[in-house]
């Protein structure tokens, strides 16, 4: 089956890519942005967002993927190739599977001619897959106390929204968006709500800050001032 490089810019969840070479982008994981695209997408954002120290740019050359399709033990997959694009060749890193009906991811056992189901630390460590969560709000000021206050946590994938329900004393209107962005783990070892990968290296992060906000996904606690 002919192989379908990547030509056009990915919208969520994968890259905005620069052209380097013809038919295939290079694309850099701190340059990921958020809108709406397909599941595919999504779940390729997800799986080279959280990967990043196992593909560091080589020789100068970013990280970049070819996409495929395959079907195996009667599932259709899409596959794709991850490596690096050199003028006379394209050497790939790691393969992946991605069943989109089921939204799973799988990595490519060679050695076994297997595939095993790819976690991301975020669904190893959070256990909270899609859907609508109720957290306490944690004020800084307050030595994280809640006062009573909760908000709304959605999630998708990596994505997720904070949202203020309108159902306790805070002085906000009913069904304001507090928060916005991507998951991402900060090298403090908090988890964050970030705009791009470099968030991850943030000064400072929480609290009263002008840095992202921490979500406490173990105790289900939304940080702010």
């Amino acid at each position: 089956m002919r192989n379908i490089f990547i030509s056009y810019i990915l919208l969520l969840g994968v890259f905005s890519c620069s052209e380097e070479h013809k038919n295939t982008n290079t694309c850099k994981p701190e340059n990921l942005i958020e809108t709406k695209n397909s599941g595919i997408d999504s779940l390729i954002h997800q799986y080279l967002s959280t990967n990043t120290n196992r593909f560091p740019d080589i020789d100068g050359k970013s990280i970049s993927y070819i996409l495929d399709h395959k079907i195996r033990n009667n599932i259709k997959y899409t596959t794709v190739q991850i490596g690096y694009n050199f003028d006379d060749r394209f050497t790939t890193n790691q393969l992946i599977y991605i069943d989109s009906i089921n939204q799973i991811i799988y990595e490519s056992d060679n050695l076994n001619d297997s595939l095993l189901v790819w976690s991301s630390d975020i669904q190893k460590e959070t256990r909270l897959p899609n859907g609508d969560y109720r957290f306490d709000i944690a004020f800084a000021e307050w030595e994280g106390k809640s006062m009573g206050e909760k908000v709304t946590v959605r999630i998708k994938n990596d994505s997720i929204s904070v949202i203020y329900e309108g159902d306790g004393q805070l002085n906000i209107d009913k069904n304001s968006l507090l928060d916005k962005g991507i998951i991402l783990k900060h090298k403090s070892g908090e988890w964050i709500i970030g705009n791009n990968q470099k968030d991850i290296n943030a000064l400072d992060i929480g609290g009263c800050s002008d840095g992202p906000s921490i979500i406490d996904f173990k105790n289900k606690k939304f940080w702010m001032c």
